[in-house]
């Protein structure tokens, strides 16, 4: 998946149609049949006009997603395709052919178990060739990613009839013919780069109309087939004047009254993917994402590979997109567990059918895995941010999550439930938990090179903050990310705005001993990492064990540790000679390896009415390289083993003395310490370590946010 500023917008629209849909989908009305039809064929057939003077054998195929229970339709999609070249070119790559439209279905007999169309549609054609016959330049003076073939943009109109044969309420199969034809700019013949091709494509020099025709087959799909009641006019407690609190989940709906919808979820991870791909292809022109089932076959027979993206791209950004298809899942009412198996599927389907270049292992692990920490991360925060409750400064609760969780907040707009006063969820830890805890710091460092701070010193302000969510002592539910603790920070004049992201999430914890009150507590962990500035590099998504363990030293003052051991997936961390790793369709030089291991840590946390006064930490990280440090292990004409085995040891330390002023503010500094020592097993390579050593001054606000969770309402007449 390519690393892109415009991904970051995906969940503002999923796609047009879905949001659209959403608006009923979240709150349908009971019974059958559902409103709402989602649909997805397959075409294959022939093609004419002046495009089809040199392209043939067009296959395609589309989304659409539309409204209607009686005789008419009426929706929209997208349609991605390709032909290939006739002969004597039939090596070159696949021409591209995307649909956006909309459309009108009469249906003939709608009530019946086969049930006869005709379909219209109306949209915009985009002709896109990738092969090097048609490049314009080469693609080393181009923009990492950008497409170095020209393109068309025009009209089409598609006529369709067809018959969808009922299978239940839900499923029918669809089965019918099409005619498309279509207009566009004209498209050049005779490339400048390569010389007018010999022999020539066509009888004239452009090409600017076509049509296709065949047979496609598919499924029609009704999510909501049978609709979930609307949930009861919230209740006022006659004797506090307060909102009642939301109905507990049922299995039909979650905590905050969201209806339980796969479909929907479905049709929002894949609207994520879809818009992915005609943002990258019609705003950023970049050279991957003429997609078709063509470049699925492809993807399937290279099989998994590895990428060259940026360090950004790989360990932020993609797990950002992972959190996108875990919310599209977790905000349509589906559980924790279900919504992981979203965020794999989504990124799944990004790397099969939602890029043309080779599937990437190194994208599977950030945006599969680390979306789950981060999208679950994303839902329990914005969920603490909003309150259903309020009336007065409800827009900019609201507002204020959108950033935090787009596609959550984005659905609660769409669905009504941004201004729905009503109750929150009865259980705290749908909410707020009775603990949390909020810590933001801003101020100055500075970080040097080798064994002191003035060795190649530099300064940079920064703003950092700590969450914690939930006590992993005193929880009275242990579901998975009831308890995490997260750590993240923005960069001022350093190489990269965002410098930190670390997030400690417990997916199931027990006590040891006196349950009420339990002095020690194991857990099992997920950990989401990216630390990235000018020195250095380290992310990776981790899975493992914890103890925790608390002692009260004096009234009011209490240390806990934590220890932890955990197997590491997949990590990253710069290094020396990953510019020579083995990379497929490389772009640039990547900067950093890839590898899986496992890793120790220690925490110590010395704390004083709840505020953090001194808090300690270790991190131990050995990575074995996959990918990066100089080729791949393959054999040799000897039919010798060769390449570069290489591993990193990355040490991390941290040491930080808060001293309060007020009961909020403070004052703080920190010492840290990144260490890499690596190894490389060639004897040409040298061994390299490298010592980066950091220092903070900054000031401390603090909020104990974990009071407003366990307030009950209060008898009339008395105060909170």
């Amino acid at each position: 998946m390519r690393s892109t500023s415009a991904l970051m917008v995906l969940a503002l629209a999923t796609i047009s149609l879905v949001p659209t849909a959403v608006v009923q989908g979240q709150e349908p009305e009971a019974g059958p049949p559902g409103k709402w039809v989602f649909e997805t064929t397959f075409g294959a057939g022939a093609a004419g006009g002046a495009y089809g003077e040199f392209l043939e054998k067009p296959i395609n195929f589309d989304i659409n997603i539309s409204k209607g229970t009686g005789a008419w339709r009426f929706g929209g999609g997208f349609q991605f395709g390709s032909m290939v070249m006739e002969p004597p070119y039939e090596d070159q790559k696949d021409f591209a052919r995307f649909d956006t439209y909309v459309f009108a279905r009469r249906l003939f007999n709608h009530g019946a178990g086969g049930r006869p169309y005709l379909e219209c549609r109306v949209g915009l054609a985009r002709m896109h060739a990738r092969g090097e016959l048609f490049y314009f330049d080469e693609p080393a003076n181009l923009p990492s990613g950008a497409s170095p073939t020209p393109f068309a943009n025009g009209v089409s109109f598609t006529l369709r009839p067809g018959v969808e044969l009922r299978l239940n309420d839900t499923i029918a199969v669809d089965l019918s013919a099409w005619w498309t034809g279509y207009k566009t700019s004209a498209y050049d013949l005779r490339p400048e780069l390569n010389g007018p091709p010999d022999p020539p494509l066509s009888a004239n020099d452009t090409a600017s109309s076509g049509y296709e025709y065949g047979l496609r087959a598919g499924i029609t799909w009704r999510p909501l087939a049978r609709g979930v009641p609307p949930l009861p006019e919230p209740r006022v407690d006659p004797a506090t004047g307060t909102l009642a609190p939301l109905p507990p989940p049922d299995g039909r709906r979650d905590a905050w009254g969201v209806p339980r919808s796969w479909g929907w979820a479905t049709a929002q991870m894949l609207g994520i993917n879809l818009t992915a791909s005609m943002i990258n292809e019609y705003v950023r022109n970049q050279n991957f994402t003429q997609i078709s089932p063509r470049s699925w076959v492809d993807n399937f027979e290279t099989g998994f590979t590895w990428d060259d993206n940026t360090f950004r791209g790989n360990q932020l950004i993609h797990p950002w997109n992972g959190a996108a298809y875990f919310n599209a899942a977790r905000t349509n009412g589906i559980g924790f567990w279900g919504s992981a198996a979203m965020s794999i599927v989504g990124s799944q389907v990004w790397e099969c059918c939602g890029e043309t270049h080779p599937m990437s292992w190194n994208d599977m692990v950030s945006t599969g895995l680390g979306g789950i920490a981060r999208g679950e991360w994303a839902y329990r925060l914005g969920n603490a941010i909003i309150d259903n409750t309020k009336k007065e400064g409800r827009v900019w609760r609201e507002i204020a999550a959108f950033p935090v969780n787009p596609v959550g907040q984005f659905n609660r707009m769409v669905s009504g439930r941004a201004t729905k006063v009503q109750g929150n969820p009865e259980d705290p830890y749908d909410w707020r938990p009775p603990s949390l805890g909020v810590q933001v710091v801003a101020g100055a460092r500075v970080i040097g090179e080798g064994s002191s701070l003035s060795e190649n010193t530099k300064a940079y302000g920064f703003a950092a903050g700590d969450v914690q969510y939930g006590n992993p002592f005193s929880n009275t539910r242990r579901r998975p990310f009831d308890r995490f603790d997260s750590t993240w920070q923005l960069n001022i004049g350093d190489s990269t705005p965002v410098g930190e992201l670390t997030i400690r999430g417990d997916l199931a914890s027990w006590p040891l001993g006196d349950a009420e009150n339990p002095r020690h507590v194991v857990a099992i962990i997920q950990d989401f990492d990216y630390i990235d500035n000018e020195a250095y590099q380290f992310g990776g998504q981790s899975f493992g064990g914890a103890l925790f363990s608390g002692y009260g030293m004096l009234r009011k003052t209490r240390l806990v540790t934590r220890l932890v051991a955990y197997a590491t997936a997949g990590a990253a961390v710069n290094a020396d000679y990953s510019f020579l790793a083995e990379v497929a369709n490389r772009e640039r030089y990547r900067e950093y390896d890839y590898g899986a291991g496992f890793g120790l840590g220690a925490e110590a946390v010395l704390s004083r009415k709840g505020r953090p006064i001194l808090d300690v930490r270790y991190r131990y990280s050995y990575i074995d390289v996959k990918n990066g440090s100089l080729w791949n292990p393959d054999l040799d004409d000897d039919g010798e083993l060769y390449g570069s085995n290489a591993t990193h040891q990355v040490h991390r330390f941290r040491a930080r003395l808060n001293v309060p002023l007020t009961r909020q503010i403070g004052i703080g500094t920190e010492w840290t310490l990144f260490y890499r020592d690596s190894k490389y097993s060639l004897e040409k390579l040298q061994d390299r370590t490298q010592r980066n050593p950091e220092a903070r001054l900054f000031l401390t606000w603090d909020w104990d946010l974990g009071h407003t969770r366990v307030r009950l309402p209060q008898p009339a007449g008395e105060q909170p």
